[in-house]
């Protein structure tokens, strides 16, 4: 068969096609994947020389890992080529000295990415994706190594092999960068020498295996996920492979523990590495860090260092801080870390975390940004500048060196002794864990000493403090049944305090060991059930603050105490020899939830509560060490302190206030209040008072087995009579203690049994002054003191053992405690004050006022408790105490003070002052779930705390806000285990648990906020998402009055002292209507409805000019912002003459929904349509189309919404019946300067454009891709300046110079009014010739003046007025003045409307009448004097009422008006003005107070001025709706007040006259007019959409009829009968003008009013 020529040629064709598909197979099984199973790749050497080049493909998802490396056989020379944080970087030597290259950002996104390295002498060059970088290296000789000793090329990472042959690599660092991941195809290169370059193959291709690139990414992992502990899976050919990420764990799937990389340092081992020693480039990068965790108990030592020549860092502990030394460059820097009252040689694990950035400033200069943070806590933050570019390491010392002393930078001397772990040093993409290579033998690091890699340092010697009477730890009970012994060491220097404390369960007699400190004496009890002991082990004081050693050992019923080498030996009474203990060992106390009643009369420091605070270390029970670190962090960590630590005096920075007596107890003040009013730890709280007039008391109930041996007592009093002042009552037995006032004394009485003891003390006492009394019995001993006076001591033997029952206290009188009836006494009950009852450590009337027991109330209402009566009532403190106030000036600003002591009792109180609805108070995070927190939220407190059983909320209840800028005081409790209550000012809230759990906190307590990244991680419950703005002052925790600033672990300084009162927003604090919003030490002004910008609402914003060739600018929401919205804000500011226009469209994406703003006739209105059908809104109050700047507001909440255009009246639309759609769908597209498709161009400039708080005009000029600017659009500047009435804008106060009128009037924000009170502002007159009242028609705006020249005798040009004759404001100048073609009479008054404040104000005119020489109209120039009644009326939300305030002012000067544009404020009232009638009087200061009807005859001219309300029974007044839309209810009711007017003329008769005639002729053609139009609707029956509303009345005066509806003017159709006397009336039938849905406009269908001579008539 023969084939044809055209057959063969397709033949080849396809075999051609065949040949380049199965080139194009066999190229993409070139390419191949590293992965763990496959790390690297070898290839041949590369033939550099000196022109070469190497090319690659790759691409990965991880953004870090090393690419390529092939060096000169470990000389000098290398290439390495790596990624670092989703970038390429090249790093080179080729015997001059190491130069970088860095191409690229995200090249880990999953694509192909082409690489080329091309050299050429002394020039080399990177390009990734054809983006290309060089570099010139240094020296004279270029050439890549020698060829034959040149090491090959490897790729994804360096073989295994070199880890022990360090010394053959140039670099000897990139051993230990991270293996790329990912896939490599196309490399090629030269690899012989004068070889062209060609594609490489595998070296050894047995190591690595190829694979099809579709297999690179394969879904083995999630398939089956292997890998644990945060392991991360990658998918390979033979399934999932696990790459640990935790260094804490090892393995295939990342599940074994990994051997801890910890050592032991005891001051003579230390790691080092030295690069400069094999020859190896240094360590480089941008950004380094060091982290690793340590345990010293020695003040000081190295840490660590690193450096390269000059520059160095150097970490140590110093003095029980964190020293930083850092050399880089020419800068040097110094940190230390040393928080207040917190070491870090307290032999617990510290976390060290040091970062160091480089950015480059200029290509000279660079700085370095350094960090140190301990505990993830404490930090400090600095930079240094200078002319480096990286971060070099090329020696490190890990833990010391032969030379501490020598090293750069060295502020300690000695090598660390203690345990170090996890000791890291990365940079950029490098991570060398130095224990771990030195414990695995790495040939990099050089181990000096004898390390032993474990940390074998016990905890069982560390010291542990007790820092609170409460503190204590609990723990396993001590086995010592026939015999055992104890010890431990311990230092103090408060001379009471219960040691340890260990007791039995059986009855009768419960067994007891015990070790307490009594008058700096220790003292020891033994009991085993048949009889105690109590030995004196001591025989000198040891409250001297050095360490004293403590050893027990007891053998059946006999025992030996040494304490310091001195023995006393004892032996228990009675038969039994076994002491059987059940209970837990309490060590440092039992803390204030276990009942005294618990233990035996003779352990006086239980009995007085009264814990050991101190150092307690070496606790060993029967030759077992305990760990007592251990047991403080799992139990109160917050109040049991590792170490032991003597801090400075306490006492020399006198804390004790209002005459408080300072004592140095164990590293705290103990601050003496007992004679002061005042309490807390530093006496500077108010103690609270009771008052008892003879008929009440407080009775406390202690229980009936309450059996004492010793008490102690503090009371104080004012009082003018004898009474009972305390007494202890026992149900079985006579025994008391009796305190009184007698005979002008203090009486102190004590019966034990049948013996009695009397006490007298004092003098004088019943003088209504407070006395304090001091009471104490030990045993037989007694002591009473009064005031400050000499004790009186008595020492007798009263009953058995000298032990007293007592089951209730009596405090100012004897009750019967269940049924309340006096008992008998022969002392009158107490009469006056109480305060400060304390008996054996417990506070009553403290405890009274937490529990809410007693009330305030003159009804004392009995508060009862089970344990607790108060029948008497609290005096309320004169005044709040403040003191150690603070500012959080932001929100932003918090600190952070030493873990809180909460672990079983709660003690919180501060006083807070703010202006601010949210803030975060305080915030302690703890272990596993619990937390404290405490927040204000919606101007309340809330208390949010969760004890590991739930989340509990505590809310105040006050009826107003505590953002009042106020001083109000909280406080927390826990009273009780299951009791935690709230206070806030009086209001006091209670919350008992069911569970008596321990609060186990952790960490520090937040003051005043959070870092900005905890807030999405704080707790269920605590709501606040910012810090605290405002001030703090009085805080008391337990213990202790920190300073927020002085006693900060993490301070700020944001934080100053001193409470520095919120700058408050004033009326003038922002221009042109911008809203002061009210920040504590600062304001910022909201300028999104005023069109204009900046600090103050004062700046012309991002404007855009339209010219005719049909611009427009649209706007696209992203896809994250396209949102369904219930209330829109629109702000516009615009200047145009064109009369019909739209001037932005807002369009929805999927439903019908959209907003339309347009110019109609010279008008603008607003459309919008959320679901409910079209709702049109507009404003007739002045044309825009005048070429002048006005500003346009829309809001819409609902389906209610209003429209302002500048500062005339608010118009509102609240649409009724049916159900009306609220939420404007997916609002999508933003269409500016015209209407769909670009119908109905605008032309002319819009400035300040913002929906919704999105600046449209902004975006299109940054360049947004949200944003497209088409056709004749072009960015304009200085807006205002294309106004042809060069209107200028009023700058607040303080801006413009002498001699600047504010030309606009503002109330309210912005006014420029610099008083406080806003009605002693006087405005200034707006000075235009527009105050002109003529009888005729005026129409509702201005047209644009019409320019006069000098000459022009139409009467239009006004005189100039001198200096007697002009009013202030209106200026006077030689220049010629125009005169607007049709002048409108305004009040001269502001009208600020607003949507949330609606104010009234009644305002007194004074019309002056005045002629004009050479006008053919008579007019009449308004002066006003101001009398103003402000009435401020609730919002009603639901209809959006908007009331106007206005205010006019007063000129004694008077003139004919200049009409200069410039001086003329949009900012007008409209107002209807009559004819005046002359016997009218001046209104007095009553008069403005009333209001008259609107039929009032008195007042034939009326100045109106509407507010808007809704009344019932009021009839309603059709609003003012778009001329095309019909069919709505009409749902603006507006009232009309009328002011008086005053008489004051100065018009001649003529004149007046004159007017009178001209207003009688308009008056009668008005009428028929009227009549006309009435005709022809009757004959000719108009379209019914466009009716009458006969129903809807319009009450207005006659000056209405003649002059028009002009305040009330409407589109829709509307009647108006003039009353009596009356000249007329005058009806507007206004012929609409139909859109289409998109807004475009349909033909017109009716006639066009028609000018004549100024006087605007409509016809049809």
């Amino acid at each position: 068969m023969t084939c044809s020529p055209a057959m063969s040629y397709d033949v080849r064709t396809m075999r051609y096609l065949l040949f380049c598909l199965l080139s194009l197979s066999f190229n993409r099984n070139l390419a191949f994947v590293l992965d763990k199973q496959n790390p690297y790749s070898q290839f041949r050497k590369w033939n550099a020389g000196l022109n070469g080049t190497l090319e690659l493909e790759f691409k990965t998802d991880q953004p870090n890992g090393l690419l390529l490396y092939t060096d000169d056989g470990g000389t000098y020379d290398f290439f390495e080529l790596k990624l670092v944080n989703g970038g390429l970087r090249l790093r080179y030597n080729l015997g001059g000295g190491a130069q970088i290259i860095t191409v690229g950002s995200n090249l880990n996104d999953g694509h192909w990415h082409k690489v080329q390295v091309a050299r050429r002498d002394e020039h080399t060059s990177l390009a990734v994706d054809g983006v290309a970088q060089s570099k010139t290296s240094r020296g004279k000789e270029f050439v890549f190594g020698k060829f034959s000793t040149n090491s090959d090329v490897f790729v994804g990472g360096i073989p295994p092999s070199y880890n022990s042959k360090l010394t053959t690599l140039a670099l000897p660092s990139v051993i230990f960068e991270p293996k790329f991941r990912g896939a490599v195809r196309n490399l090629v290169y030269s690899d012989l020498p004068g070889q062209a370059p060609r594609r490489q193959e595998l070296r050894h291709s047995r190591d690595l295996k190829s694979s099809r690139i579709s297999n690179a990414s394969g879904d083995a992992c999630e398939r089956r996920d292997p890998c644990q502990h945060g392991g991360v899976c990658i998918s390979t050919d033979d399934g999932p492979v696990c790459e640990c990420r935790d260094g804490d764990y090892e393995g295939a799937f990342c599940e074994r523990d990994k051997a801890p990389s910890e050592a032991t340092f005891r001051g003579a081992e230390f790691l080092s590495y030295d690069l400069t020693q094999t020859g190896g480039e240094p360590i480089v990068s941008t950004q380094d860090a060091i982290s690793l965790y340590f345990k010293t108990r020695q003040p000081n030592g190295l840490l660590f260092y690193t450096g390269h020549e000059a520059d160095y860092l150097n970490l140590a502990v110093r003095d029980g801080g964190l020293s930083l030394t850092m050399g880089l460059g020419n800068g040097k820097q110094e940190m230390h870390i040393k928080p207040s009252k917190t070491r870090f040689d307290d032999h617990q694990w510290h976390k060290l975390t040091v970062r160091r950035r480089i950015q480059e400033i200029t290509p000279f200069t660079s700085f370095c940004r350094v960090s140190a943070v301990v505990d993830d806590v404490y930090s400090e933050h600095s930079h240094v500048a200078g002319s480096f570019t990286m971060l070099a390491s090329s020696r490190a010392h890990v833990g010391g060196s032969l030379n501490a002393r020598a090293l750069p930078g060295a502020r300690v001397h000695t090598n660390f002794i203690g345990c170090l772990k996890k000791v890291e040093f990365s940079a950029d993409t490098l991570r060398l864990n130095l224990i771990d290579l030195a414990r695995t033998g790495s040939k990099l690091i050089t181990v000096t000493g004898r390390l032993e890699y474990a940390c074998t340092a016990t905890d069982s010697a560390d010291p542990v403090t007790f820092t609170t009477r409460d503190a204590h730890l609990i723990l396993p009970k001590w086995e010592a049944v026939k015999t055992g012994t104890i010890s431990f060491k311990f230092r103090t220097n408060e001379p009471n305090g219960l040691i340890l404390f260990n007791m039995g369960a059986k009855p009768p007699r419960a067994d007891l060991f015990a070790v307490e400190m009594l008058n700096g004496y220790i003292y020891v009890h033994v009991d085993l059930g048949s009889g105690g002991v109590r030995v004196r082990a001591s025989r000198r004081r040891v409250d001297d603050s050095h360490w004293h050693e403590f050893l027990l050992r007891r053998t059946g019923r006999d025992g030996r105490v040494t304490v310091d080498g001195a023995n006393a030996e004892f032996k228990t009474p009675g038969e039994s020899n076994q002491l059987e203990l059940d209970g837990p060992l309490f060590v440092g106390g039992l803390g204030s939830e276990y009942s005294a009643s618990r233990t035996p009369p003779a352990l006086w420091t239980a009995a007085l509560r009264q814990g050991f605070v101190g150092c307690i270390r070496d606790l060993v029970l029967n030759g077992k060490p305990q760990d007592l670190t251990a047991y403080a962090r799992q139990q109160d960590s917050a109040s049991v302190r590792p170490a032991c630590h003597v801090l400075m005096k306490q006492c020399v920075s006198s804390p004790c206030q209002h005459g408080g007596i300072c004592s140095e107890g164990w590293n705290r003040a103990l601050c003496d209040c007992s004679s002061t009013n005042y309490g807390g730890p530093t006496c500077g709280r108010e103690s609270p008072t009771i008052l008892l007039n003879g008929t009440q008391h407080l009775t406390a109930a202690l229980g009936p087995e309450h059996v004492t041996q010793t008490e102690e007592l503090l009371l104080r009093f004012r009082t003018t009579k004898a009474g009972l002042l305390l007494r202890t009552a026992s149900e079985h037995s006579a025994d008391r203690i009796e305190l009184a006032v007698a005979a002008g004394r203090v009486r102190a009485s004590v019966r034990l049994g049948d013996r009695e003891k009397n006490l007298l003390a004092g003098g004088n006492v019943a003088d209504d002054n407070w006395h304090t009394v001091r009471f104490s019995r030990r045993a037989s001993n007694l002591k009473l003191q009064v005031d400050g006076g000499q004790p009186v001591r008595a020492e007798t033997i009263l009953g058995k053992a000298s032990t007293l029952e007592i089951s209730t206290l009596h405090l100012g009188g004897l009750y019967h405690p269940e049924e309340e009836i006096q008992m008998t006494s022969t002392l009158p009950n107490f009469v006056g004050y109480l305060q400060k009852f304390v008996f054996n450590g417990i506070k009553y009337i403290d405890m009274a006022k937490t529990l809410g027991i007693g009330t305030s109330d003159d009804n004392n209402n009995i508060y009862d408790t089970s344990a607790l009566i108060f029948t008497g009532k609290f005096v309320k403190p004169d005044a709040l105490n403040v003191y150690k106030s603070v500012t959080f000036k932001s929100k932003h600003t918090y600190v952070g003070l030493p873990l809180l002591k909460a672990y079983g009792n709660t003690y919180l109180d501060f006083y807070f002052r703010t202006t601010e609805m949210d803030g975060l108070l305080f915030y302690n995070g703890g272990k596993k779930q619990d937390f404290l927190a405490v927040e204000l939220v919606n101007g309340h407190i809330h208390c949010v705390f969760n004890l590991g059983d739930g989340v509990v909320t505590m809310k105040d209840k006050l009826k107003n806000f505590l953002n009042d800028n106020r001083w109000h005081t909280v406080s927390i409790r826990r009273p009780t285990p299951k009791i935690h209550t709230l206070q806030v000012d009086e209001d006091l809230e209670m919350h008992t648990t069911s569970s008596n759990l321990m609060l186990e906190l952790d960490s520090v307590l937040y003051v005043g906020g959070v870092p900005k990244d905890m807030y999405t991680a704080l707790p269920v419950g605590v709501l606040s998402r910012q810090g605290f703005e405002g001030c703090m002052s009085s805080l008391d925790l337990p213990g202790e009055s920190p300073s927020l600033i002085e006693d900060a672990v993490v301070p700020s300084s944001s934080l100053v002292s001193g409470c520095e009162g919120p700058t408050k927003c004033t009326h003038n604090a922002c221009a042109n209507k911008g809203v002061c919003v009210q920040q504590w030490n600062t304001y910022v002004c909201d300028c999104d409805l005023t069109s204009f910008t900046g600090p103050t609402c004062y700046d012309e914003s991002i404007a855009y000019e339209f010219g005719p060739g049909r611009g427009i600018i649209t706007y696209t929401f992203p896809p994250s912002a396209v949102a369904d919205t219930e209330t829109d804000k629109v702000a516009v500011g615009f200047v145009t003459s064109k009369a019909d226009a739209v001037i932005l469209r807002v369009e929805s994406s999927n439903t019908q929904d959209y907003m339309q703003m347009e110019i109609i006739r010279g008008n603008l209105f607003m459309v919008y349509n959320v679901g409910g059908g079209d709702h049109p809104l507009g404003d007739e109050a002045a044309r825009v189309d005048d070429g002048a700047y006005h500003v346009a507001r829309f809001t819409r909440n609902g389906s209610r919404s209003s429209l302002q255009l500048d500062n005339y009246a608010v118009n509102i639309r609240n649409p009724q019946g049916g159900q009306q759609s609220t939420i404007f769908n997916s609002m999508s597209v933003v269409t500016v300067g015209g209407g769909a498709g670009g119908a109905r161009s605008f032309s002319g400039v819009l400035a300040g454009l913002v929906l919704d708080g999105v600046r449209v005009l902004d975006a299109a000029a940054a360049g947004d891709p949200a944003a497209a600017v088409r056709g004749d659009a072009r960015r304009a500047h200085a807006p205002l300046d294309r106004d042809i009435n060069r209107m200028q804008q009023t700058p607040p106060s303080g801006y413009g110079g002498p001699g600047v009128l504010d030309e606009l009037v503002y109330s309210g924000a912005g006014s420029g009014c610099r008083d406080d009170d806003e009605d002693a502002c006087v405005l200034p007159d707006a000075g235009s010739g527009d105050d002109l009242i003529t009888p005729v028609y005026v129409p509702s705006t201005r047209r644009p003046p019409s320019k006069v020249y000098k000459g022009d005798t139409s009467g239009k040009l006004m005189k100039p007025c001198d200096d007697e004759d002009c009013i202030e404001g209106s200026g006077s100048s030689s220049e010629d003045i125009t005169e607007p073609e049709h002048p409108a009479t305004t009040s001269g008054a502001s009208s600020t409307h607003s949507m949330t404040s609606p104010t009234m104000s009644i305002i007194s005119t004074e019309h002056i009448d005045k002629s004009l020489p050479g006008s053919t109209v008579g007019s009449t120039d308004v002066a006003t004097s101001t009398k103003t009644d402000t009435r401020t009326t609730p919002l009603d939300h639901d209809n959006m009422h908007a009331g106007t305030v206005d205010t006019a002012t007063t000129s004694d000067k008077r003139t004919t008006p200049s009409i200069d544009h410039s001086h003329t404020s949009h900012q007008f009232t409209p107002t209807v003005t009559g004819r005046h009638t002359p016997d009218s009087t001046h209104t007095t200061e009553d008069d403005t107070n009333h209001i008259p009807d609107y039929e009032d005859p008195k007042h034939e001219i009326e100045t109106r001025t509407p507010t808007y309300e809704i009344e019932e029974g009021q009839e309603r007044i059709p609003s003012r709706v778009h001329p095309d839309y019909n069919g709505y209810e009409h749902e603006i009711t507006t009232k009309w007040y009328h002011p008086k007017t005053t008489d004051n003329r100065v018009v001649p008769p003529e004149s007046e006259f004159f007017a009178t005639i001209v207003g009688i002729v308009a008056s009668v053609l008005i009428a028929i007019i009227l009549i006309v139009i009435i005709v022809l609707k009757l004959v000719f029956k108009l379209d019914p959409s466009y009716k009458v509303t006969e129903d809807k009345n319009y009450q207005q005066g006659a000056s209405a009829a003649l002059l028009g509806n002009q305040a009330h003017s409407s589109y829709q159709s509307g009647a108006s009968s003039a009353p009596a006397g009356g000249a007329g009336g005058a009806a507007r039938n206004l012929q609409p003008l139909p859109l289409a849905r998109n807004g475009a406009a349909l033909p017109a269908l009716a006639a066009q009013p028609v000018k004549r001579d100024g006087i605007k008539e409509w016809y049809v």
